[in-house]
């Protein structure tokens, strides 16, 4: 099997990523009704597109769901289970979802799927499941792009008046292997109007130490449902670092943290405190009896 360490070395920068995503898409939440007031950052689970909030999303083959992700795509019958907690605190509110549990499996050589399922105050959150395809591959250039077509539920707590409960997104990500390390990009639609792109680094440091480094660039085009505050386009930065150790090829403990720059309170800004544990194992031989 594949060595995991692409697969869990920006492991950790996902989360941070996806809630600059996440904050754009219910725009000035804090004027919505229940949720927090203009002078706090609305929780990430509180957001109409609100974050996968795991960390445990490997950028590589074990990416059940991810926005800023590679093209990698998983072994068939290889199997991943990730699970992590976040903790964001914003201006004057803070949230920890915990547990979230992530698995993926691969179908085929071109096709992975996975789900994404975190726990917020004890209820289930905004659950995803997606699909990774792997679209074109040049390996003499180290060269790979991938879809990532996903269905999303939102909870109860992030879903307001005259808006659905499912919504569907189309990221699509890219990388570049050369020997300084993985050179990795990601852009993307999800069904409330929002576009994100974004790019990352991440370099082995040793045979179990990884790092990576990652910023990414969100912005929505659509109005909020049932007459809520415009989301008035949007523009959030986000910028995280993190890292990954792996015990065994199949075990790895990941963590990272992340900052919203250039955003108001009331937008979302925050910072992001992820880590988690993810197991491989795999291929795995299903036989008939």
């Amino acid at each position: 099997m594949r060595s995991p360490r692409f697969d869990s070395i920006t492991a950790s920068v996902i989360v941070t990523l996806a809630v600059s995503v996440s904050a754009s898409a219910q725009g000035k939440s804090g004027q919505a009704p229940g949720k927090v007031n203009k002078s706090s950052a609305p929780p990430p689970s509180t957001t109409a597109l609100s974050t996968p909030t795991t960390a445990a999303t490997g950028a590589g083959s074990a990416s059940p769901f991810a926005w800023m992700d590679d093209a990698t795509v998983m072994e068939p019958h290889a199997v991943w289970l990730g699970v992590s907690m976040m903790r964001w605190q914003g201006s004057g509110v803070g949230e920890t979802i915990v547990p979230v549990i992530d698995g993926a499996i691969g179908l085929s050589q071109r096709v992975q799927i996975g789900v994404s399922v975190p726990r917020v105050a004890g209820t289930v959150g905004t659950t995803f499941f997606s699909a990774k395809i792997a679209a074109f591959a040049d390996r003499a250039r180290g060269f790979k792009l991938a879809l990532a077509p996903t269905f999303e539920l939102l909870s109860q707590a992030a879903t307001v008046p005259g808006q659905r409960r499912t919504q569907w997104g189309l990221p699509v990500s890219m990388h570049v292997d050369g020997d300084a390390g993985r050179l990795y990009a990601s852009s993307g639609y999800f069904s409330p109007g929002i576009w994100y792109a974004g790019a990352g680094f991440g370099k082995p440091i040793t045979d179990r130490v990884g790092v990576s480094l990652s910023f990414s660039h969100a912005w929505a085009t659509a109005s909020t449902p049932a007459g809520s505050a415009p989301i008035d386009a949007t523009r959030r930065n986000e910028i995280s670092g993190g890292g990954s150790y792996d015990f065994t090829p199949n075990i790895s403990l990941f963590g990272s943290l992340g900052r919203t720059i250039g955003v108001a309170a009331q937008d979302g800004a925050g910072t992001t405190l992820s880590f988690g544990v993810s197991l491989t194992a795999g291929p795995l031989i299903f036989e008939r009896r």
